[in-house]
């Protein structure tokens, strides 16, 4: 009922009900005993590449960038598997997002030389695996087509839009695409924003990742026992700003352990570019342990950030952690708070209400 210019003061200023320790043990278990799988098709260049037989860490460990909805693998163990273009119309939709290039066939050569390099990594067929086996499959856009979906009489099929704002993720606000039941709509406002999500519609952010993941995230990389210090910068930050950079900030750089080890040991995460991004790198950071400063007009999503952690630019940025490593009860307030709803909307609350939904399902 209140006007959104409400909703988005409080994204920032209001404290949210925070999810217990008692109810999400209580998820965790609920999952213990039931078999998930993430599901990517070769369409996709990013998430996670395919392989047979790896941990979650190693499997984490191939991804070109952020690290995407690591939990399901980390914290529900689910399966990943990586599938074949199928030749349904529906597993095509990825080709919508280069809609509006001026020679979209540049970019459909891209993907298929890009699927026929997956081809020597382990993909499988659709049809080899045995869904029914399976109480939730997640999919990143449609990689397994409806005539397969609806054969499958207990399992729940929840699908992500890849690209947050596009034409599958419109389409999927309003309904599902035939045989799925829910869709994951990239969000993580800590009050939602009208209009309410319809019923197969769940808040539940790409960056679905626990804190306690990327603890053994730092472990393995050896990130674990760095004394945390410095600033890690975005890269449009970082080349954004015209002045001179702060010797105690870095730009992002590297493969997928490099990065982990620089999340893992920095004090600080930094984005100023005025461009608006949706947050998930922002969730990130933080959930990788950083105090995260910036701009909340830059933000689709700026729940994350905290009154006292909004900066317009670098320079301004290092003048506000100057002052908070001046006065280090502060900015351990400041981390506690920001990490506590990090932890909600990244983890507990997507969580929760995904569990409702399966044990509603069942019934």
């Amino acid at each position: 009922m209140l006007p959104r210019s409400i909703l988005n003061w409080a994204e920032i200023h209001a404290a949210p009900k925070l999810i217990s320790n008692t109810e999400i043990k209580s998820c965790l278990d609920f999952w213990d005993s039931r078999k998930v799988a993430l599901v990517k098709q070769t369409a996709y260049q990013g998430a996670y590449l395919p392989g047979a037989g790896r941990s979650w860490i190693q499997t984490i460990l191939t991804a070109p960038a952020h690290l995407g909805p690591m939990s399901f693998l980390a914290d529900l163990n689910a399966d990943y598997f990586v599938v074949r273009q199928t030749p349904d119309p529906e597993t095509y939709l990825w080709k919508e997002k280069f809609a509006g290039d001026p020679d979209p066939r540049i970019a459909f050569r891209g993907v298929e030389a890009w699927q026929r390099e997956q081809e020597r990594m382990g993909v499988v067929d659709c049809e080899q695996v045995r869904w029914d086996d399976y109480d939730l499959v997640i999919c990143m856009d449609i990689p397994i087509p409806t005539r397969i979906v609806s054969k499958s009489r207990k399992t729940i099929w929840a699908y992500y839009s890849v690209e947050a704002g596009g034409s599958l993720h419109k389409r999927s606000l309003v309904d599902p695409i035939q045989g799925y039941h829910l869709y994951l709509n990239h969000c993580f406002r800590r009050y939602r924003a009208r209009p309410y999500n319809k019923n197969h519609v769940l808040e539940f952010p790409f960056t679905f990742q626990s804190s306690a993941a990327w603890e053994q995230l730092a472990k393995e990389t050896s990130a674990g026992n760095t004394e945390r210090r410095e600033a890690i910068v975005d890269r449009a930050s970082w080349q954004s700003h015209s002045g001179k950079k702060p010797e105690f900030m870095k730009p992002l750089s590297g493969d997928a352990t490099t990065y982990i080890r620089l999340m893992s040991s920095s004090q600080f995460a930094i984005r100023t570019d005025p461009k608006t991004r949706w947050g998930n790198w922002a969730l990130e950071a933080i959930q990788a342990g950083c105090l995260f400063l910036g701009r909340a007009d830059s933000l689709a999503m700026p729940g994350v950030l905290l009154p006292g952690l909004v900066v317009p630019d670098l320079t301004l940025a290092q003048k506000k952690i100057e002052a908070l490593q001046d006065d280090p009860n502060r900015m351990q307030t400041l981390i506690q708070a920001q990490a506590a709803v990090a932890e909600h909307l990244a983890f507990r609350r997507p969580l929760m209400e995904l569990t409702a939904c399966a044990k509603g399902f069942a019934k």
